[in-house]
């Protein structure tokens, strides 16, 4: 009987750990996908491919520092692999400098909400945002596949 209830329990322990692993991979997917969506518009207005839209742009930052800093603990060590990631290994080699990225990009996004009244303004504070993005992509990402 206690040999089945160490076996149940080991079980269990798994089941969570792969559980949290992929709740925390899931939930960081979800925030970057909702991120992803929120750079469209205003990626489109940057390229002059859509009509400046102040509200879109607002609505957009929103989404940005709200999301971001909720990521800071979604790279746990047990979210290395699996739940069809492409965070990259370097994310954990190189966690602070990782983590500083996602920071930066909420001061970023922060400070544009405040200084974005205005196309002009708009077109300086813009490429800001998405450096931090590009920044990260670029080294803590698996690139797409062709």
């Amino acid at each position: 009987m206690m040999r089945v209830l160490s076996v149940v329990a080991a079980i269990a322990v798994g089941a969570t750990a792969v559980y949290a692993q992929s709740a925390a991979i899931g939930q960081r997917k979800e925030i970057m996908k909702s991120i992803g969506a929120a750079m469209k518009d205003p990626g489109a207005m940057a390229k002059g491919e859509a009509a400046f839209d102040l509200a879109k742009v607002q609505a957009s930052l929103k989404t940005i520092t709200d999301g971001t800093p909720k990521l800071l603990s979604l790279y746990p060590d047990d979210s290395k692999t699996g739940g069809e990631t492409k965070a990259l290994p370097a994310i954990w080699e190189k966690k602070d400098e990782f983590l500083g990225i996602y920071k930066k990009l909420e001061a970023d996004a922060k400070a544009a909400t405040t200084a974005i009244k205005d196309e002009a303004s708009f077109k300086t504070e813009w490429p800001k945002i998405g450096a931090n993005c590009g920044t990260c992509h670029k080294t803590f990402r698996e690139p797409p596949k062709s």
